[in-house]
């Protein structure tokens, strides 16, 4: 199954409930210090652990201000501070076909939730328009029939519309068709478990449940130890009292066949062997993406100190587990734990998801703060390892406050964490939002630092032209609207153009006058400032040498505003199709009929809101945007991908 959704609630810093869409391979939660975004991974993490399980303790984690008086009025043992949304993923579709005893409908999901008593609970859940769909094809209802019974609010709605059809068609003699209409209730009686009509049955709770994904959770305390007691490990695992941190390690003997205890006999000098052949494969997977001292290897030794002494004053000795750094380049050996410690971080969540790496089942992996002691081209190395490697294989979630540990072509991944809570109100509590370049400032911090590297990067070591635009709605609009018109084999933006976001159309003549005559910049010009800034770009762009045809000016595109931002390239339908889904909806009949650009139009109507959401929207409905998208719009931005070639 494949995580799509979460929901948090009354949990820590978690007051009202806060739903988060789950992107399909990695997700990354950004925020400052104290936010909540280990808050959302310790939360999943207890819904099905893999690793290290936990329970909730109502007594701790309860939000404090509210216990007292929550108590009072529920049962806080069954309230629900995480709750997830799965979909289906191949073969699962007939193996719960086989538990539900009925092909389950395109859009079917599994839910579940934990409470805070440490229940667990799943159902299976669908749309009702998915469910009405399915059963009205078959038994033969009419298209028409369909759409106008999918669009009814619950299902005793369903039966009483299909009731009141079928005596209307065969009032009318159309006998086929109310016939249709009344086998349609029989047939929704099969989903009924999906439509929260009926519950599931213990046996098909406990064959669900089975196909959950297990939640992997790493963060620094679970990092490898320099030495280890086999002896107290051993005896721990017997009497299944793990601590925290033994996982890592158990895990590592497994990957060579052992277990702690094996170490014990006579036969250790082999097992170690074998231990360091199955370490030499890990270092070799670190070394793929560590850069920072290719000459690491880590090797194994044991020893027997004296930890006590017997009544009879014999020695106590116990086996210890040594793990070292060899460094090739001075030729030295240090202790695991006093070296490197990205190393050791790297080193030890690859010998811990060692057991999962493999697995033929889902794991959803939750990285706490990874990479936090990496330098910062380690920790881009390290970013690239979660999305080219662990994220192609199982879901990723990981928060992080590092610009290094973002990449900002991948922002539709980010979403930020922001605890509200102040002296004055302190149970605002936690929201959790797409990433907003003008949203509270802290929270965003590290992606405005991550954007300024890569403008950087691109600026004094890209090879590309540079195309400078206003800002973030103008990156997405023309990458987005670029890639789908390449795919529909039209033109798109030239590939090898780097568009440079630079926070105002003002800022253009200044970047224009001390970039112009080393790199090869070319600019888009929109907005309200136009007028007032055109000509000084043109002026400063032929004082340095840059062609005056490479600063495109939106508003000189034919029947587009004097003034016209990127958004007019858009007919007034489609962005309202995109407005519309994002804030309160306009109808193209309550802006006022001007000339003006279609920003100003629905400030005008609606007040001013932030540009960014409709371009979040794209990227979030894509498939759908791009469905229903006029020709008039494709055509304007092609046209003006032509004039912005190289």
């Amino acid at each position: 199954m494949r995580l799509e959704k979460i929901k948090v609630e009354r949990f820590r810093n978690f007051t009202d409930a806060q739903t988060m869409q789950v992107e399909p391979h990695v997700t990354c939660l950004v925020g400052k210090n104290e936010s909540g975004k280990t808050t959302v991974l310790k939360a999943l993490h207890r819904l099905n652990p893999a690793n290290s399980p936990d329970g909730f303790d109502l007594a701790v984690e309860y939000p404090r201000r509210r216990l007292a008086r929550d108590r009072r009025r529920d049962n806080l043992d069954e309230v629900e501070p995480i709750v997830a949304w799965f979909s289906l993923e191949g073969g699962e579709v007939s193996q719960v076909a086989g538990i539900l005893g009925f092909e389950p409908p395109a859009g079917t999901e599994v839910r579940a939730g934990r409470t805070y008593g440490n229940d667990l609970w799943v159902d299976v859940t669908c749309p009702l328009s998915k469910v009405v769909e399915t059963a009205g094809g078959a038994v033969g209802v009419d298209h028409e029939d369909i759409a106008d019974l999918a669009a009814s609010p619950d299902i005793k709605a369903v039966r009483a519309r299909a009731a009141e059809l079928s005596a209307s068609y065969r009032q009318s003699g159309n006998i086929p068709r109310g016939t249709a209409l009344e086998h349609l209730a029989d047939e929704l009686g099969k989903y009924k478990v999906l439509l929260d009509d009926w519950e599931l049955s213990n046996a098909q709770i406990v064959e669900i449940t089975a196909l959950l994904p297990k939640f992997f959770y790493f963060s620094n305390y679970e990092l490898l130890q320099g030495e280890t007691d086999l002896e107290e490990l051993a005896g721990r695992v017997e009497n299944d009292n793990i601590q925290q941190g033994d996982e890592t390690m158990i895990a590592l003997l497994e990957l060579a066949g052992q277990d702690p205890k094996s170490f014990l006999d006579e036969q250790y000098v082999t097992r170690k062997a074998e231990l360091q052949a199955a370490s030499s494969d890990l270092t070799r997977q670190v070394m793929k993406y560590w850069k920072q001292n290719p000459a690491l290897s880590v090797r194994f030794d044991t020893d027997m100190p004296i930890v006590g002494k017997f009544a009879d004053g014999r020695d106590i000795r116990h086996r210890f587990l040594k793990v070292e750094l060899h460094d090739a380049r001075h030729d030295v050996d240090t202790n695991f734990a006093t070296r490197s410690a990205g190393f050791q971080w790297f080193f030890s969540f690859l010998a811990a998801f060692s057991v999962y790496q493999d697995s033929d089942k889902r794991v959803v992996v939750l990285l706490d703060e990874p990479g936090t002691s990496l330098h910062g081209e380690a920790q881009r190395d390290f970013v690239s390892y979660i999305f080219d490697e662990l994220g192609t294989h199982q879901q990723v979630l990981y928060t992080t406050h590092s610009q290094h540990m973002l990449d900002p072509t991948k922002y539709e991944t980010m979403r930020a964490v922001h605890d509200r809570a102040t002296t004055e109100e302190p149970e605002l509590g936690v929201v959790i939002t797409p990433v907003d370049l003008s949203a509270d400032r802290g929270t965003v911090l590290p992606v405005e630092a991550a954007i300024g590297y890569t403008v950087a990067q691109h600026l004094f070591l890209g090879r590309g032209p540079h195309l400078v635009v206003e800002g973030s709605s103008d990156f997405v609009y023309l990458m987005r609207m670029s890639a789908h018109l390449t795919s529909l084999g039209r033109a798109g933006l030239d590939p090898r153009i780097s568009i440079i976001p630079i926070g105002g159309v003002t800022n253009m003549p200044a970047f224009i006058a001390l970039f112009g005559r080393r790199l090869d910049v070319r600019a888009l010009v929109d907005g309200a400032e136009t007028n007032k800034v055109s000509d000084r770009i043109h002026r400063v762009a032929k004082s340095v040498g840059v062609d005056r045809r490479k600063i495109v000016i939106l508003g000189e595109i034919p029947e587009l505003p004097g003034t016209a931002d990127i958004e007019d390239l858009f007919t007034v339908k489609d962005y309202l199709w995109l407005y519309n889904r994002t804030l309160a909806p306009v109808d193209e009949s309550d802006l006022p009929q001007t000339p003006e650009p279609i920003l100003r139009r629905i400030e005008l109507t609606r007040g001013k809101f932030d540009h960014a959401w409709p371009a979040h929207q794209l990227t979030k409905d894509l498939d759908s945007f791009f469905g229903q998208v006029d020709a008039d719009t494709l055509d304007r931005f092609e046209e003006l991908f032509a004039k912005l070639v190289v």
